[in-house]
């Protein structure tokens, strides 16, 4: 399933994510929901600005973090804290986190917020032939990490309040899925596939009807299939 706001919020995607924590399928899910939510998108360029304002400030002056070692002792877990054998390697971790954000993860967002942000074309493939027709699969023909759209139409029925799309590999592995309302099934329905979200090979759009809350959790009625393959061009 993609990750929406909530999921966003309670796994603290944000912060793992200028942190370099978040990996993976979650980091690609995050991305993807950041480059629509607008809430997201601004966290992310307020964090990245701050790890950027952070490396500026310890570049510029770096004897602003030992100064605190050589403040009077505090008590407790602080002064602890504060003794240089735990504050100088902190200080070196926290030094190397800010320059691997401020060389490799910063100048990512920046680039994918800017991508986000601006009018681009987007190639887009059609399945909607092949679920009529029954034609061959449609052969997806995009450069390396190029972001494309899939097309396709659901025919309506109204005993389903909602459908699944669901993109599997032709072994059966889940990519990823997401949820049209019976309201958005009424026009031709464009799927956004995130760059590099599949790599080159074989796979089948399998789309569900769900009708009442209760088949959501068994997977719901199949409604259409629809198989494609995607190419990398050279």
């Amino acid at each position: 399933m993609t990750m929406n706001h909530s999921d966003a919020v309670r796994l603290k995607a944000t912060e793992q994510y200028l942190l370099g924590e978040l990996r993976g399928r979650l980091r690609d899910d995050f991305e993807e929901h950041f480059m629509s939510c607008g809430e997201c998108a601004a966290d992310v360029k307020a964090g990245a600005a701050f790890i950027e304002s952070a490396r500026r400030a310890l570049r510029l002056d770096p004897s602003l973090a030992v100064e605190t070692v050589r403040e009077p002792a505090r008590a407790g877990w602080l002064a602890a804290l504060l003794r240089p054998a735990i504050a100088v390697p902190a200080l070196a971790v926290l030094l190397a986190v800010v320059c691997y954000q401020g060389a490799v993860t910063i100048p990512r967002i920046e680039s994918q917020l800017a991508q986000a942000n601006s009018p681009r074309t987007l190639p887009g493939f059609s399945l909607i032939a092949a679920n009529s027709r029954g034609e061959s699969p449609v052969v997806v023909k995009v450069q390396p990490g190029q972001a494309f759209a899939l097309y396709l139409d659901i025919r309506p029925d109204p005993s389903f309040s909602l459908y699944t799309c669901e993109v599997e590999s032709v072994t059966g592995t889940p990519e990823f899925s997401l949820q049209v309302s019976a309201r958005e099934a009424m026009n031709t329905v464009q799927i956004f596939v995130p760059p590099a979200r599949l790599t080159p090979g074989s796979y089948v759009m399998i789309v569900r009807g769900i009708g009442v809350p209760q088949e959501a959790r068994s997977g719901g009625a199949e409604v259409m299939r629809s198989h494609f393959s995607v190419e990398y061009q050279k």
